[in-house]
């Protein structure tokens, strides 16, 4: 071991160094100040040995490559001195790993966005896993360490800054087409395709590489970077749960074809789950299309998740359900066939406007709660799950969590979803926690309706 922090960690075997991220949290891998200088101790490590030839840098932790910076790290910048000094002190680190005199290799698998884009971009190669969780790109902001004219470099100034401006995350095939990544390919074939490039480079032998040096796209990512408004720290939109969070259902019910349920649905196939639909599924089988095409999954994953949807004119296989999503009022006779104290989220249009305060950006806003038909019989429910169809995901026209595209603005109809446990019980705070850890991995958020009387929420 050349080196080991309580989250970073250097192993070495034959002239090739394996360099681990291993940083708790969410995002995956994300940084802030104190996890660059363990980076940076053991960039200095590997400099120290002169007998390594390649240096590989993976992620220990199975959520992801690097999703960007710690929101933490970007609140406790009050000042533009604070986060000019915070761009300079990741530049520097960034700087001394495209610096080895060893060939650098970023293997990625699952998110690399932000700050983790700009650490794989100072590698001298890049591989990518390509799978529905795999994107790159920067949702957040421009970057800040370096990143700029690395990527100048790779794909050309025009490409670069396109990229840069919209927000747009690509999958691991849309990056290698555009000169981003050297290699892309299947979940399947991901050890064998390291190991090969990896014997490729050694009997290449070492090459030179030129010193590199501080640009002028470096400080003006600086000043950027200053000039960014204070980032201050959320407070937690969930209250903490007594109970353990269940493991995602292996089967969801999907009832209707609305677009956005349809495109979650989509997702849950391609990532191994059965999803069972009372209608046509054409929808579901479309969102598994556009991720086949923009190169998330390979023709056989494409077709292996087709294989996982089930559809039907009625509600054969919702027994098997641990979570229903519904785009209208469920079929009578439910409840002979939902199982008691699943999961029930439907989606409703948006009611008239009322008094009540809204929530949200722009005109991506809150919808007033609504009495909720579950199983044919109504009740109006005390937690919802609230918001857009899709929630905001960086400035793209494409999500972070999602490899199929999403749906029309909010504007266009902004819905909320109606959360609740089946058929009766009104959700509690361990629901909403328990959809919550469900669907963060697709990129969704969830949080609870402020605390309103019933008769309030009613008359609006």
């Amino acid at each position: 071991m050349l080196f080991e922090s309580p989250y970073v960690r250097v192993a070495a075997e034959y002239g090739t160094a394996t360099l681990w991220l291993g940083l708790p949290g969410d995002p995956p891998n994300a940084l802030d100040l104190a996890r660059l200088r363990d980076i940076d101790a053991a960039l200095a490590a590997v400099e120290q040995t002169p007998f390594l030839d390649i240096l590989v840098v993976r992620s220990a932790n199975p959520a992801g490559f690097c999703a960007g910076l710690r929101a933490e790290a970007l609140a406790s910048l009050p000042t533009p001195a604070d986060r000019a000094a915070f761009a300079a002190a990741g530049q520097q680190v960034f700087r001394r790993l495209a610096g080895l005199t060893a060939t650098t290799v970023a293997y990625i698998d699952g998110p690399c966005l932000g700050a983790g884009l700009e650490l794989a971009l100072a590698c001298d190669h890049r591989l990518v896993l390509s799978r529905p969780t795999t994107h790159l790109g920067f949702p957040d902001g421009p970057p800040c360490f370096g990143g700029t004219a690395r990527l100048r470099r790779l794909v050309g100034r025009r490409t670069a800054d396109r990229l840069i401006a919209s927000g747009e995350t690509l999958s691991g095939r849309e990056a290698r087409r555009i000169g981003l990544a050297d290699h892309a390919f299947c979940e399947r074939r991901g050890k064998i395709e390291l190991h090969t490039f990896l014997d490729r480079l050694e009997c290449h032998g070492w090459r030179p590489k030129p010193v590199p040096v501080p640009t002028v796209e470096d400080a003006a990512e600086r000043r950027a970077f200053a000039e960014r408004p204070p980032t201050v720290a959320a407070a937690p939109a969930l209250p903490p749960t007594l109970n353990p969070i269940p493991p995602f259902p292996a089967v969801v019910g999907l009832v209707g074809d609305d677009p956005a349920l349809s495109r979650l649905a989509a997702e849950v196939a391609l990532r191994g789950g059965q999803v069972v639909v009372c209608g046509s599924g054409d929808v579901v089988r479309a969102g598994i299309a556009a991720s086949l095409a923009r190169g998330f999954v390979t023709p056989l994953e494409a077709d292996q998740a087709n294989g996982r949807v089930t559809a039907g004119d009625d509600l054969t296989g919702f027994d098997r359900a641990g979570f229903v999503l519904a785009s209208g009022p469920i079929p009578a006779g439910s409840g002979n066939v939902i199982r008691p104290r699943r999961v029930v989220a439907v989606v409703q249009e948006t009611p008239p406007p009322s008094p009540l305060p809204r929530g949200g950006r722009g005109d991506q806003r809150k919808t007033d709660p609504t009495p909720l038909a579950c199983g044919g019989r109504g009740e109006q429910n005390r937690g919802r799950w609230s918001g857009p169809p899709l929630p905001p995901r960086g400035r793209g026209v494409r999500g972070v969590g999602s490899s199929v595209d999403p749906p029309p603005p909010a504007g266009e109809g902004a819905r909320g979803w109606g959360l609740r446990l089946f058929p009766l019980s009104p959700a509690d705070p361990d629901t909403a926690a328990t959809l919550a850890a469900w669907l963060r991995p697709f990129g969704y958020t969830v949080s609870l309706d402020p605390a309103t009387p019933p008769a309030a929420r009613l008359a609006a």
